[in-house]
């Protein structure tokens, strides 16, 4: 493994936007002309972290859209068409550029800042504060927290994508949710194999 190579691994683990920042400038320099999607690594992170109305602001576009899924996998029971427009176009504005569906490097590199994404929401889910029963009063047990964060995580990956007959424009981003929650569990289950055990 290169020294810029570790820099990058480095880069997708950490889950700090500044400290983000700190290792993606280290690793433009280490690997300059090297990487091909170096600029595109970089606009996802401009992106993701950038509020254009407000640069001052802080903020975390991927974030707010696993909370934004799996608020209208919720809302589209009944009129999913409603919908459809709007997570279409978080998704497009996410990839940023629509190369990433025929570029195997973009779509790496996409599948990576997703995955990131997925894991920084997964350390919000060990908080106490995740999923309290009775109006927030009671804390709920390791289980039930591990079948909330698959709950959710089917929710806004799977679950919108099926409800809103976007299979097709959100697979790339699925595939990213999948494979971090794969890793994230002992026993290596998908989110649909996990759902369906939870399902049960």
């Amino acid at each position: 493994m290169t020294a810029h190579s570790e820099l990058l691994e480095s880069y997708y683990e950490e889950l700090d936007p500044v400290r983000r920042l700190e290792y993606l400038n280290a690793y433009e320099e280490a690997a300059g002309s090297d990487d091909p999607v170096l600029s595109y690594r970089k606009g996802l992170y401009s992106y993701r972290y950038t509020d254009s109305k407000d640069p001052s602001r802080k903020v975390d576009h991927f974030m707010m859209a696993l909370l934004t899924f799996m608020y209208l996998f919720k809302r589209g029971v009944i009129f999913p068409g409603l919908y459809t427009k709007e997570v279409r176009g978080i998704i497009k504005d996410m990839e940023g550029d629509e190369r990433v569906h025929s570029d195997e490097n973009m779509a790496d590199a996409f599948r990576m800042e997703v995955r990131n994404a997925v894991r920084r929401y997964f350390d919000t889910c060990k908080s106490d504060s995740y999923h309290k029963k009775f109006f927030g009063i009671q804390h709920s047990t390791a289980d039930e927290k591990e079948t909330q964060r698959c709950l959710d995580t089917w929710r806004m990956s799977v679950g919108v994508a099926n409800r809103l007959g976007l299979k097709e424009e959100m697979a790339l981003f699925c595939q990213a949710v999948d494979e971090e929650y794969r890793l994230s569990r002992a026993d290596g289950l998908s989110v649909e194999e996990a759902y369906r055990k939870y399902k049960k």
